[in-house]
């Protein structure tokens, strides 16, 4: 088994990494991309872009989710932060490592595309017997989901269709099925509803994630912009 210092010891230094920082009296972790910076294991630094870190917010007292892509398998630790050093660095000690099943819900790539959430079949009626569409805008993507924010709450009772246009060049359109699987009212006119896909085409499947990968390798520059500031 991994013990806690070589869980982190083959990450490259200036690797950009994924964050999922715990805040106070918020219930999911924010995320952050950011780039590894070796130190003696098990202890690490993180450094981020100017104005991107919420200093004042962040609860010291949970463990924070990092996740490495490296090329192929995933890294995924949990470490804890040991001292915050400025407005762009974090100072981490690892914890342990995380399962790619206790990971499944951290790990997404941040993107904003529009969604349109619908009724899946005629015969699925909303308020006064009228199929049902709204529009969004996603939060985050992957393979197997969606994060996207509404203006007002959807249906949560079953599954729906969702038309999503990704943030391609050209912008490409997939259909997928879904079910909901939360929703957080974020305030009056915001609503985030997470949705799982329960059918969907091995094409738009990979379509998603080459738009992810094409997002990721966007990723790369922050290594540059963090090393010139």
């Amino acid at each position: 088994m991994a013990t806690e210092k070589n869980l982190i010891e083959d990450i490259p230094d200036a690797k950009p990494v994924r964050i999922f920082i715990p805040l106070v009296n918020a219930l999911e972790r924010y995320r952050l991309q950011c780039v590894y910076q070796k130190s003696t294991p098990p202890r690490f630094t993180l450094l981020f872009k100017s104005g991107s870190l919420p200093i004042d917010a962040i609860d010291m007292q949970k463990s924070c989710i990092i996740s490495v892509d490296m090329g192929g398998p995933t890294i995924s630790v949990e470490a804890m932060i040991s001292e915050i050093t400025g407005p762009q660095q974090l100072n981490m000690i690892v914890q342990k490592s995380i399962s790619h099943e206790q990971m499944r819900e951290f790990f997404r790539v941040d993107a904003t595309a529009s969604v349109i959430s619908s009724s899946f079949r005629p015969e699925f009626f909303g308020e006064e017997d009228k199929p049902w569409s709204m529009a969004g805008t996603t939060i985050d993507i992957s393979g197997s989901g969606i994060l996207a924010f509404f203006t007002s709450p959807p249906p949560m009772d079953s599954q729906t269709r969702l038309e999503i246009t990704l943030p391609t060049s050209p912008p490409e359109t997939i259909s997928v099925i879904a079910h909901p699987v939360r929703k957080q009212k974020i305030s009056d006119n915001q609503y985030d509803v997470a949705y799982h896909f329960d059918d969907i085409s091995i094409e738009d499947r990979d379509k998603i994630i080459g738009c992810c990968l094409l997002i990721q390798r966007r990723l790369l520059r922050l290594k540059v912009r963090v090393k010139d500031q």
